[in-house]
């Protein structure tokens, strides 16, 4: 028996909405909210699972280079791995959460500038 709720946006909460819902290309807003709603709750435990060995080799590989450069930090190192991080953490969400981030950052800027290095 489906029930309804309703829910109100103010201003701001609205056009974050919208542009997500733009982003999303699916039909209708409330099939939309519920996807949204719904694979938020979804964990994707397997995903992260395998994401967690590569950052402790990253984190070993940072503390490496930490200790032969005298415990100074290269910027551009710190960058890349940041980069590398959220590459990996986007793969791991649903397609829906990722349009939203899509909106915000280019993941394809964000991969050739890994390439590049």
């Amino acid at each position: 028996m489906p029930s309804i709720v309703s829910i109100k946006f103010n201003a701001e909460e609205a056009e974050v909405l919208q542009r997500a819902h733009a982003a999303s290309g699916i039909a209708g807003l409330s099939s939309h909210i519920k996807q949204v709603y719904f694979d938020a709750l979804t964990l994707n435990v397997g995903v992260l699972q395998e994401i967690r060995s590569e950052l402790e080799r990253i984190g070993a590989g940072v503390e490496r280079l930490r200790d032969s450069d005298g415990g100074k930090t290269d910027p551009d190192l710190l960058l890349g791995i940041l980069c590398g991080l959220y590459v990996m953490v986007r793969k791991s969400v649903s397609e829906s959460i990722r349009a939203q981030a899509d909106q915000v950052l280019d993941v394809t800027a964000i991969e050739g500038f890994l390439k590049g290095r």
